[in-house]
């Protein structure tokens, strides 16, 4: 709650109802990270209308619609959400591929599925570091909660189908993505598709050893 000197209260973060009034901004100053934010004018103007004596949700309504998130926060954001499902679609194969393993299968490739698995890990980290959110504002906008894969196949020939599709499908869709963001998550973003079209090949050859 925000309180104007005659202690009459005006509604801050969550609004009646729970609805935010926050509009964004980002700011891309920060060493290429999308840094989401209320704006200063907002934040002027909530002073401005608890001043005047509009309180409650009456004076929070006085300032218009929420904006939506801009674009670039968006395509990170989703960005983020495919590398989680990727992460534990790896996970998945790794718990698969060690039974099959132990029944007899090809011990090197889950070897290798398991650092690809630590690769994606570290994609994710560097995805996260470049969005920066304000507490208790748009992290509501962008949740996603956990992404489950889906069940692997009982065979390692059908894991690595799965893989390399996801793979493939990755790398061409960050691709066409990159034209939408500032360089910095560009550069970043280029840099893991290159490293997703290049899983697909050591997953075709050690799937063949």
């Amino acid at each position: 709650m925000l309180e104007t000197a005659n202690r009459r209260p005006v509604a801050a973060a969550g609004g009646h109802g729970g609805r935010s009034w926050r509009m964004l901004v980002v700011d891309r100053r920060r060493q290429g990270q999308l840094v989401v934010e209320p704006s200063r004018r907002v934040l002027l103007a909530v002073v401005a209308a608890g001043g005047a004596g509009l309180a409650g949700c009456k004076g929070i309504a006085a300032l218009g619609p929420v904006p939506g998130l801009p674009a670039d926060v968006v395509t990170l954001n989703r960005a983020i959400a495919a590398e989680e499902l990727m992460v534990a679609s790896y996970a998945a194969a790794v718990a698969k591929l060690g039974a099959v393993t132990t029944a007899g299968g090809n011990s090197a490739f889950l070897q290798v599925v398991t650092a690809i698995h630590a690769q994606h890990q570290a994609h994710l980290g560097q995805l996260r570091r470049r969005l920066v959110l304000p507490p208790r504002s748009a992290a509501s906008k962008l949740g996603h909660g956990r992404q489950l894969a889906a069940a692997m196949p009982d065979s390692q020939a059908g894991v690595l189908g799965v893989l390399t599709a996801a793979e493939h499908a990755a790398a061409a869709r960050l691709t066409t993505e990159l034209l939408s963001v500032p360089a910095a998550l560009a550069q970043l973003m280029a840099s893991i598709a290159a490293s997703e079209a290049a899983h697909v090949v050591v997953l075709r050859r050690a799937g063949r050893a």
